[in-house]
């Protein structure tokens, strides 16, 4: 098989989400060129001029592309995956964060009512942050396996998208808040490992939450000023 003929195939069903129909579509259509340029070679052509009349005998590639373009229906049912995996993600986010909190709090407790059985609370607390952890990643996993690939496919091409379309201050604030948010993890596990206050060290993330948002806010404002 010619690969010119298949990188160009490759081009051609870039956008389109892996359905059944665009699979078999795809196929067929490498299948006919290629062996179109065969046929072209045979007649003893240039592989640049059997490429170039096989791409031009197939027509109006565009109506074939249309037939599986994705639809108002195809991009509802998207949508749908879309809200329900960011459901299930938002709920595994919130159990990891309960379970961290119950951790402290059975610490607290014990420490408070019971010096004595401080560590069967400790116990206690860890059982619970791993339930709640076996919850979370369920969760999280289930959201993004139970979604079809062609949904997948197209949720992956509106990010591209929207990543082509960004501007560089958005591309800059973007790794910065990557940067921000991995050096708010080392600070929170520092501190919390050496003073192993966890039960206060906690309030970081609510810091760092609301200085993201500021500093969100005040990229904002920025680009509106521009």
């Amino acid at each position: 098989m010619n690969s010119k003929i298949k990188n160009y195939v490759e081009v051609l069903f870039a956008d389109v989400p892996r359905t059944k129909r665009a699979a078999e579509l795809k196929e067929e259509i490498l299948s006919n060129l290629n062996d179109r340029f065969e046929d072209q070679i045979r007649e003893g052509k240039s592989k640049n001029e059997a490429y170039g009349a096989a791409v031009a005998s197939m027509g109006d590639i565009d109506a074939l592309l249309a037939e599986v373009t994705p639809s108002e229906d195809f991009k509802k049912e998207a949508d749908y995956y879309r809200r329900r995996k960011a459901k299930f993600i938002s709920i595994g986010v919130a159990l990891y964060i309960l379970g961290a909190l119950a951790l402290i709090a059975f610490g607290a407790l014990g420490e408070v009512f019971a010096p004595q059985r401080v560590e069967f609370f400790g116990v206690i607390g860890l059982l619970v942050l791993l339930l709640f952890c076996a919850i979370a990643t369920g969760l999280i996993i289930y959201g993004t396996a139970s979604t079809p690939i062609e949904y997948k496919d197209f949720e992956e091409q509106n990010d591209r998208s929207r990543r082509e379309n960004m501007t560089p201050r958005e591309r800059k604030f973007k790794a910065t808040m990557s940067i921000y948010w991995s050096v708010v993890t080392c600070i929170y596990l520092t501190v919390s490992f050496i003073t192993f206050a966890w039960h206060t060290t906690w309030i970081i993330w609510p810091v760092a939450g609301i200085l993201c948002g500021i500093l969100k806010t005040i990229n904002e404002m920025r680009d509106l000023n521009d």
